[in-house]
């Protein structure tokens, strides 16, 4: 489905992919996770005709990209973070404004809208004005206009930011149901469970080269380390940073959440001698790459550019 050979792109002095592979079956929902200036946004400008690159092959459904974009893009669908709808008109009049765009007519247009209305919840709500919905149901109806000409392959980047609980367990249900129509489904996302619980391989992304690829039962079995994941009680980020100066490998996450790669018993005991002297208190320690974040965690790097 996509076949990403050796690709370098720059902008200026700075390589944003760096001779990068990557390949992506038909049918596989694929979680590209990286940190920030990773070279994800790039990849997918790029896998979206949106960006050129200087060196390397790329072919999505056997097709080199460059020489065959219009068809490609007839096949594809990129859903963004940003809504891309307008307020004004109803769920349905923004459904048929977007589809005339695409000069999508007939029989095709009746059971393509059929289609993105059914997965995506709208039956009820196809007379509101986009305005009135909440940020969920936008987002549905963001994701239903991506449908419009029943993509084979597409792209999802960050669908799930800024919405409720309830919303987001309803939009990845609707992704899971991509698998069952044998579409292919390219998934960004900071959300670690969102990628345990949605994707079946995972490609890791980090200075321009994707460092880990496979399913991700495999990698989460193969990977082990000395890594440890510190679960903390709300504590201040000055605090933690100035231990993190102190202990070579701790990497602060969050104000309740540190990464220490490379443990040993010397460091984890003057670690925890100098979160005990600040009064934090680690409610959990897990050791080894249990699981997706402690994995991704060990293996990316920090301090890249955003690209």
């Amino acid at each position: 489905m996509i076949s990403v050979k050796n690709l370098t792109k720059l902008y200026g002095d700075i390589t944003a992919l760096d001779h990068l592979d990557l390949k992506v079956g038909s049918g596989t929902i694929c979680g590209l996770l990286g940190p920030n200036g990773a070279g994800k946004t790039t990849l997918v400008s790029i896998l979206n005709g949106l960006a050129g690159f200087q060196t390397g092959a790329v072919e999505i459904f056997g097709l080199p990209l460059t020489a065959n974009l219009k068809e490609i893009r007839r096949r594809t669908a990129f859903i963004p973070q940003s809504l891309a709808l307008y307020d004004n008109l109803s769920v349905r009049e923004n459904l048929h404004f977007f589809a005339g765009i695409q000069n999508i007519s007939g029989s095709t247009l009746r059971r393509n809208l059929d289609y993105a209305i059914s997965v995506n919840r709208l039956d009820e709500i196809l007379g509101q004005r986009a305005a009135t919905l909440s940020g969920g149901q936008k987002r549905r109806l963001n994701i239903a206009i991506g449908l419009l000409n029943n993509p084979q392959l597409i792209y999802f980047d960050e669908p799930t930011v800024g919405i409720d609980p309830e919303s987001r367990h309803q939009i990845l249900d609707t992704i899971r149901t991509f698998r069952d129509d044998t579409k292919t489904v390219i998934y960004t996302s900071h959300y670690m469970s969102e990628i345990e619980k949605l994707c079946d391989e995972v490609a890791i992304i980090d200075r321009g080269r994707i460092i880990r690829r496979g399913h991700l039962k495999t990698l989460l079995q193969d990977e082990q380390s000395d890594s440890v994941v510190l679960e903390l009680l709300s504590s201040s980020l000055s605090q933690l940073d100035e231990i993190a100066r102190k202990t070579s490998g701790l990497k602060v996450i969050t104000s309740t959440r540190l990464f220490l790669l490379d443990q040993n018993s010397l460091k984890m005991g003057r670690l925890l001698s100098l979160l005990e002297a600040e009064k934090i208190i680690v409610k959990h320690i897990r050791y080894g790459s249990t699981d997706l974040e402690a994995l991704f965690l060990r293996l990316t790097s920090t301090g890249a550019t955003d690209v």
